[in-house]
């Protein structure tokens, strides 16, 4: 039996693969539900997740996985792409993943300047022909560090380390040194902040093969984006599926992690120990994933990640018309009339990329901030968020707002460092027989897509598979299936997620 630590995409990914393979597999998640960042809340249709969860070529290009899932093919972008080793276990999704152009802006000045066509990046108050000839310059660069060929990758031609010239320095730093200041001021240093807040100036310039990969994917007519239609209940329920509920359990927090001496009876070399209302116990397992962000690594396993997380706090706003024309909006420091910064500095107007319709007629748009932390009570930030709201955008009226729901992912992305990367198999930290499939590693480097995440947790089932900790002959016998009153007390088997429809939520 293995055991997989995290019930989000990549853990239920990870255990989707060990079952296909015929492995017992046991998920615990400490939440009280399964789904991470794809977790959904109920609208007036259609359900929606909590936090953005599109798929871009930006985010699937950050690194080529042919080496880690030889299937994937040629084409990273869509969500579907990313699931050929599951295959066998999954229905197909590709008739499920819609692609739509989703239009640009950046907010400067009290002005929501669309950012798509050429003409008006060049029209854009922090952009020039000079600046727009020396990106063009560095794109080429880039592409030469990471190797020939349309795909823009992250890694040298052995498919492993990232190239030592992009991983020896930060963005910005690369930028400057080999654009100008004004480049990255104008160009690189928003998408940045958007993604990684305060933290953007220490990330590895290998964040950059992405964006450029997401810039030709980008034309005049917007960016190149994939949503699960329906939402991404349906691929966690489709892993699900593949798993089994009754291999899951909720609640369930795990306290460490015993690589060193082999687990008593059959089970395996590596002991769990996880902690329920009932007590702690230990779990025997051929080997274990573990599929949280670093601080979770570094809890249960004493790995030190040596990547910082970056926090997200995002409020899903519920209106009765829309609050901008553009599908993502990028808000520029000091944009408040008083010239502070704003709460947020990423508006995703969903509606704007999938109908409204699908959601009763309801505007649907999320409020993103990266970096820090709340401040003060929910009330409070709530308070504050539709005050910028309304100084940003004249035209918005708190009159039209019908819900605000606020949740917080303390590990929303990594900035990761030049030359810092988790490994996958953690036997190269000295922990054998567990793998991981969080942010930070190569595979993942700075916290991705959807597809990202799913891959992520692939390729850390197939490394622990690969692992010779512990006795492990081959496939498992048939799991026996345990009925809830045969679970371990202070757990629950896997429950369907109750949603609140309305109000505001905190977690």
């Amino acid at each position: 039996m293995y055991v997989v630590v995290g019930g989000g995409l990549a853990g239920l990914s990870a255990a989707a693969r060990l079952r296909m393979a015929g492995h017992e597999v046991r998920v615990f998640e400490a939440d009280d539900a399964v789904g991470g960042r794809a977790r959904t809340v109920d609208t007036a249709g259609d359900p929606v997740e909590r936090f953005p969860n599109y798929c871009s070529p930006s985010a699937d290009a950050l690194l080529p996985l042919d080496d880690a899932l030889p299937s994937l093919g040629d084409d990273l972008s869509p969500l579907d792409d990313a699931l050929p080793s599951l295959d066998d276990a999954l229905p197909p999704l590709g008739d499920r993943t819609v692609r739509y152009r989703g239009c640009t802006a950046r907010y400067r000045d009290g002005v929501v300047h669309p950012f798509d066509a050429p003409w008006e990046r060049l029209a854009y108050p922090g952009t020039g022909i000079s600046d727009a000839v020396r990106l063009a310059r560095l794109e080429r660069r880039v592409r030469r560090l990471v190797g020939s060929g349309d795909a823009v990758s992250a890694v040298g031609d052995d498919g492993g380390a990232p190239r030592a010239d992009l991983d020896a320095t930060t963005a910005e730093a690369f930028v400057v040194d080999r654009a100008s200041r004004a480049t990255y001021e104008g160009y690189v240093e928003p998408e940045l902040r958007a993604e990684f807040g305060d933290r953007a100036g220490d990330v590895s310039a290998v964040w950059l093969a992405g964006w450029l990969r997401s810039r030709a994917e980008h034309d005049r007519h917007g960016a190149a984006v994939g949503y699960v239609d329906g939402s991404m209940d349906r691929l966690v329920d489709a892993l699900l599926g593949s798993i089994g509920v009754e291999a899951v359990e909720t609640g369930v927090h795990v306290v460490g992690v015993d690589a060193e001496d082999g687990g008593s009876g059959s089970d395996g070399g590596v002991r769990v120990t996880v902690e329920t209302a009932a007590g702690d116990r230990v779990v025997g397992c051929a080997g274990v994933v573990v599929a949280g962000d670093p601080s979770t690594l570094e809890g249960v396993t004493g790995v030190d990640s040596g990547v910082e997380s970056v926090g997200e706090t995002c409020a899903l706003v519920t209106t009765d018309r829309p609050i901008v024309d553009s599908w993502r909006v990028i808000v520029e420091p000091g944009a408040l009339s008083v010239g502070g910064d704003a709460p947020f500095g990423t508006l995703f107007a969903h509606t704007n990329l999938v109908s409204p319709e699908r959601y009763g007629g309801d505007h649907l748009t999320y409020l993103v901030g990266r970096g820090g932390g709340p401040v003060g009570g929910a009330d409070a930030l709530q308070d504050r968020w539709l005050s910028a709201l309304e100084d940003l955008f004249a035209s918005f009226s708190r009159e039209g707002v019908r819900s605000v729901r606020v949740a917080r992912d303390p590990t929303a992305a990594v900035a990761a460092p030049p030359g810092e990367r988790v490994p996958v198999d953690l036997a190269e930290a000295g922990v054998p027989g567990v793998a991981y499939a969080g942010p930070g590693t190569h595979v993942d480097p700075f916290g991705g897509s959807p597809s990202v995440r799913v891959a992520a947790g692939v390729t850390a089932a197939e490394a622990v598979m690969r692992s010779e900790q512990g006795p492990d002959p081959g496939p498992d016998p048939e799991p026996t299936r345990r009925s809830e009153a045969e679970t371990d007390a202070g757990t629950t088997a896997y429950p369907v997620p109750e949603r609140d429809g309305s109000g505001f939520e905190w977690g």
